[in-house]
Parts: C-alpha cells; structure tokens; sequence
C-alpha cells in the first residue's frame, strides 16, 4: 500500500479540504497520513485519517486575541520591528520543529501533498530524500490573479531578507541548499478549485483545477435540523445568514448588529454563525431581539444554504463554493488576504455583492441586499453556476491526476 502524506497550515477553513482529499485518497486504496496542527486531530480521526502533529497551534482563543492583525483595513498590531522579530523567530525556533515534525510524518512515505506554506518543507524533503512533492493550492486568487505574483514577491523579500538565518538552521540540520527564490515551480501542482469560478493565469497553468474539494463529516448523512433552527428558516420570508467561520472581528457587536438590524428592516430574520467572531446573545443590543435572531455552531450547512435568501460572510473561498453548490446568493465583506480576489469574483460573477466591512450601515446593507443580491437575476446566476460547480467530480479528479504522478 502507498502511503500519502498530506500538510497545510492555516485556519480550519484551509484545513477541511484536504482532510476531503486525503479521504478519497484512502478509498482508492493509499494510507493516508494527515500531518496538521494538534486542534484538527478530531477533524482528521472523524474522517478514519491518521494523524500526526505538524506546526504551531492556532486556536479561536488566541486568534480572538489579536483579532487586528487578520483585518488588513486596519494598522497591525505589531510595528515593523516586531514583524522582523516574529519572522526571525519563526526561522529560527518554529521552521526546525516543523521541518523534523514532517521528516517523521514521511517516514517510508510514496508521496507529500503541500499546502501552499508548506512547499518549502516539500522542496527540502525532496531535496534530502528524493521524496517527490506536489504542489497543492485551495485559495485560487494565488494561482488565478496577480495576488499571486505579489506573493511570490513577498516571500523573495522575505527569503533575501533571512537568507543568513535560513542557511543557518539548513547547515545546523544537516541539509542540502536548495534554490531558494525558484522552490514553488513545481511540475506537479493541484488547484482544488472551479474554473468555472476562476482561471489560472498563464504563468501558473502548470496548476491542474480539478473543482473544488468539499468536506463532509460522515454524521452529516443523517443530520437533521432541531425543531428551534427548523421554524426559524422555514418562516416567510426566508432569513438572511450572518458566518464569518474561522475569522475574528474586532467588534464581534457592531458587526452583529447591523447585519441584524438590516435584516429585520427588511422583515427578516437572520441566523448566525457563532465562530471563531463569538457572535452570541450576549451582544444584542435590544432584549427584543432574540426573536429576530438564530445561534448556531459549526454545522452541515447544506440545509440551511438551500433555505436561506442569502448568506453574508467574509469571504473565504471554501464558504463561497459551499454557497455556490447550494445556489446561495450572497454578500461579501472582505477583511484580508484571497478574500479581497474572492469579492470581486462575486461581483463579475453577479451572484453577489461586495461591501466595505467597516463602512456598512443598516439602512445601506438592507439597499444592497434587496437590490443586489435578492433578485431573481442574482439567484439565476447562482443557479447556473452552482450547476457548473456540482457537475464536476472534483474529488476524483484530483485523486486520478496523483495516481498518474505515483
């Protein structure tokens, strides 16, 4: 049997499609080793994946924390002195514990699949052991627009900057040099994403889309909504929903309130996703309130995208494929990294709208939402697209083009 390693960093939400990939993997017959932060081992074991620790822990708790630093509309929380010193560290403390981390995982292994901050370790391993790699991308904005070229302009920068340091801990570790500024090029390289959402460029049409990947939990089959969640949506109209996942906000209230303000104005209720922002009855600002609004947590959410008018959400790219496959119309607030990509896709698209996160108001987002979005243009477009999207057999797709590498 063929044993497959699988590594990405990030939030759950970059996670969930890799632990769908390495799941179909097994059922084509490999071992398949997932190798993530400690706080997906439950996520990885429920899917029947073996897991083992790799990379620092990232919990909602301490993201909350420094909830700034994931809004690029806002000054960070660190100077530059302190961003300096993050790096240095993370080369210097982090990037030998990950690396040993991974050399174990890959022990006797056929195959690593890396993330996208994962594909330096793949270059390494390649390059000590003769482990092949593949380079493997879920945030398609690096491979379908010029975010992606701005980020490999970023990590040169980064590279020349600490290339002492690097070449420091790669002698202390006993391991070849490798080409710093051209590691990413890899001929084996996967998108898991939709062309019918976006296209690679020219530079990187070695990135083979084969559809989005989608995870399921296996106790989503027979997953029903309680009687509270059932009523809600099944009221008319149909309620708005409220998910910004696995991202903090730093006014978890303002951002609560608004949205459900603009929805009752609109004579609707608004279910809302209480995740890593910790949006909870807490923050409501009226007593009155609680008949408008709906709490849930982290849930199959095919349902309830087939039943609501519309979801409002941050942007991440694996919310808006799961709206997408659902014919979900929705709002994007965009906050940092691929989601600012992601809200103009929605918009060239016209199954959406975009809005400024910080500049939204009551009365502008009941405007945008009735004008832009809750429209039988808008939901035609979602129809159509989310067809596209569920026609492809993403999943397979992927597994056939790692076959035909091993």
């Amino acid at each position: 049997m063929k044993k497959i390693v699988i590594s990405s960093t990030g939030t759950d939400g970059d996670h969930l499609p890799y632990i769908a990939l390495g799941k179909a993997l097994k059922k084509q017959g490999y071992q398949v080793i997932m190798a993530f932060r400690a706080s997906m081992a439950s996520y990885v074991l429920n899917a029947g994946l073996e897991h083992i620790i790799c990379g620092q822990e990232l919990t909602q708790e301490e993201a909350r924390k420094k909830a700034q630093d994931w809004d690029e509309w806002q000054l960070s929380s660190q100077d530059s002195h302190g961003s300096f010193t993050m790096m240095q560290n993370f080369f210097k403390d982090d990037f030998p514990v990950i690396f040993q981390q991974l050399k174990h995982a890959c022990r006797d292994a056929d195959l690593l699949i890396s993330g996208l901050q994962r594909q330096l370790f793949g270059a390494i391993l390649e390059k000590k052991t003769g482990l092949p790699w593949v380079a493997a991308s879920v945030t398609p904005a690096f491979q379908c627009s010029n975010l992606g070229q701005h980020t490999v302009r970023q990590q040169t920068d980064i590279i020349r900057l600490f290339l002492p340091i690097l070449e420091t801990v790669i002698q202390q570790l006993n391991l070849p040099s490798i080409d710093w500024f051209k590691y990413h090029e890899n001929p084996r390289a996967i998108l898991g994403s939709s062309r019918h959402f976006s296209e690679t460029l020219p530079e990187y049409s070695y990135y083979q889309q084969t559809g989005f990947w989608f995870y399921e939990e296996p106790t989503w089959q027979n997953w029903q909504p309680d009687n509270v969640l059932k009523e809600f949506v099944e009221r008319s109209p149909s309620p708005l929903f409220l998910s910004f996942s696995s991202i903090p906000v730093t006014d978890p209230q303002r951002v609560l309130n608004v949205h459900l303000q603009a929805a009752k104005a609109l004579g609707r209720g608004l279910v809302v996703q209480r995740g890593w922002a910790n949006f909870n009855e807490s923050l409501l600002e009226n007593e009155g309130d609680r008949q408008h609004v709906c709490f849930v947590d982290f849930m199959p959410q095919a349902w309830l995208l087939e039943n609501v008018g519309a979801i409002i959400h941050h942007g991440g790219v694996g919310t808006i494929a799961r709206a997408l496959r659902h014919n979900c119309p929705m709002v994007v607030e965009p906050l940092g990294n691929d989601q600012f990509f992601n809200a103009k896709r929605i918009l060239s698209l016209k199954i959406g709208t975009a809005v400024h996160p910080h500049k939204v108001t009551v009365e502008g987002l009941a405007s945008l939402l009735e004008g832009k979005v809750l429209t039988s243009e808008v939901k035609h477009n979602t129809m159509i697209l989310g067809e596209e999207i569920r026609s492809e057999d993403s999943l397979r797709n992927a597994c056939n083009i790692i076959q035909n590498w091993l």
